[in-house]
C-alpha cells in the first residue's frame, strides 16, 4: 500500500469510496471543497496498477489542523479492505507524517460504530465525552457521536 494526499482529480473516486463504506457519504463536491479549504486527504493505494495508472483507493482519512492539534473529520475503508488492519495502518502512517508541533489527534465516532470505536481504542484513544442525537441514521432517528482524543 502506497499513501500519498488526495488532489482534486480523486475526489470522484473518493465520493465512490464513501459511498460504499458510509449510510451518509461525503460527496465528491464535499471532498473538493474540503481539500479546497485546506484540509488533507490522505489515501492508501493499492500497488496494483489500473487504467488510470494508479492502484486503487483502498482507504481514505480526511485530517483538518488547528493550531497544534488535527481533528479527524472523515475515515473511510472500501468493504474488500476492512478487517485486514487497513484502517490502523492509514492512521499510524498519518500520525508518523505528523508535524511534531501537533499535541493532539481529536474525532467523533458514531456510538454503534463498534469496530472503529475498538480500532480508536487500540491505537490509545481515549472516550472524553458524547454529543446526543448528533448523526443522522437511515431510519430518520439519530444516534449520539462519542468524542475521542490521542494525546501524542
Amino acid at each position: 500500500m502506497c499513501l500519498a494526499q488526495a488532489n482534486p482529480s480523486d475526489c470522484d473516486a473518493l465520493a465512490a469510496l464513501a459511498r460504499s463504506a458510509h449510510s451518509h457519504p461525503w460527496s465528491a463536491k464535499q471532498y473538493r471543497d474540503s481539500l479546497a479549504s485546506g484540509h488533507t486527504c490522505w489515501i492508501l493505494r493499492t500497488a496494483d496498477e489500473t487504467e488510470q495508472g494508479r492502484g486503487e483507493i483502498a482507504a481514505c482519512c480526511v485530517v483538518s489542523r488547528l493550531f497544534d492539534e488535527i481533528e479527524i473529520l472523515d475515515v473511510a475503508v472500501a468493504p474488500q479492505w476492512r478487517r485486514q488492519g487497513v484502517g490502523g495502518y492509514l492512521l499510524q502512517r498519518i500520525f508518523s507524517e505528523l508535524p511534531e508541533d501537533i499535541a493532539r489527534v481529536l474525532l467523533e465516532v458514531r456510538a454503534s460504530n463498534r469496530p472503529a470505536r475498538a480500532l480508536y481504542h487500540k491505537l490509545g484513544f481515549s472516550e472524553d465525552g458524547r454529543r446526543k442525537n448528533y448523526y443522522p441514521k437511515p431510519d430518520g432517528s439519530r444516534e449520539d457521536a462519542l468524542l475521542m482524543s490521542l494525546v501524542l
